[in-house]
Formats: C-alpha cells, structure tokens, sequence
C-alpha cells in the first residue's frame, strides 16, 4: 500500500471514531498533541480559502488581523543546473575530504 493511501485509510479510521464518539478522551488527547507538536501543514490563502468555503479576501484580512507566523517559502534550483555553474574549488574540496 502506498503512502498516500495508508494515510488516507489512517484518517479516515480516526475521524469514523471521532464522529461516532468512539474514541477515549485520552486517544483524543494523543492525536491532537502528536499532530501539533510534529505535523507541519501548509497551505496557500487559495487553499485556506476552499477549505473554509470562505473568500481569499477574508484569508488574507484574518492573517493580516491577527499576524501569525511568516509564510515559510524555499526556492529549489535544479541541482544539474547548479553543477554546472559551482567554482571549481567547491568540488574539488569535496574529494579532497
């Protein structure tokens, strides 16, 4: 079984147990502590906005309000592309240690 899959049947099993009140208040507990303290989610204003089935104008004025955590972005360049441009002296130190 994939991933993706796995998850997804993982989710399910625990929101089937969550709307049928068949969890513990201590496997609620558990969940909630585990997703905070070690699940990154991320997503857009777009996909907030979906989510929510609100507008992305009221995203945006809810962040703007109440000024939460900076967007977190990273750019990727193509590694093949980068070696091509890297000084000399950078990859010859890689097999000199």
């Amino acid at each position: 079984m994939d991933a993706k899959k796995e998850l997804l049947e993982i989710l399910g099993y625990y929101r089937y147990k969550i709307d049928n009140n068949l969890c513990t208040p201590e496997e609620i507990e558990s969940a909630n502590k585990l997703l905070q303290e070690n699940l990154d989610v991320y997503g857009t204003v777009e996909d907030f906005a979906k989510f929510y089935n609100v507008s992305e104008t009221q995203v945006r004025s809810a962040i703007n309000r109440k000024l939460i955590d900076k967007p977190k972005r990273r750019v990727y360049y193509r590694f093949l592309s980068f070696l091509k441009v890297a000084p000399r002296t950078w990859r010859e130190r890689l097999h000199t240690s």
